[in-house]
C-alpha cells in the first residue's frame, strides 16, 4: 500500500476484475481491505463507485439479491 490512506480509482476497479468480471460493493471493500486499506467502510466505497458511475467507467449489473449492488468495468482491460 502506498502513504495514501484511501485507496485510488485504480485500485478500486483492479478489485472489480481481481475473482472475475463484477464484483458487489463489500467484496470490493474486503478486497481493498486485504490489500492494506484497514478500515474503509462499506458506504465511503459505494459513494467512490456510484462517482465512477457517473463518470462512465463502471456500471451496475444485475444480481440475484435484492439490496446488494453488483459492479462492473464499462471497458474490461485484458492484459
Amino acid at each position: 500500500m502506498s502513504d495514501n490512506p484511501k485507496p485510488t480509482d485504480a485500485e478500486i476497479k483492479s478489485q472489480i476484475m481481481y475473482w472475475g468480471s463484477q464484483q458487489m460493493t463489500y467484496v470490493i471493500r474486503n478486497g481493498l481491505s486485504m490489500a492494506g486499506y484497514k478500515g474503509l467502510k462499506t458506504d465511503w466505497v459505494r459513494r467512490q463507485l456510484e462517482r465512477l458511475e457517473r463518470a462512465g467507467q463502471v456500471k451496475r449489473v444485475p444480481s440475484v439479491y435484492a439490496r446488494q449492488i453488483c459492479w462492473a468495468l464499462v471497458e474490461v482491460v485484458r492484459p
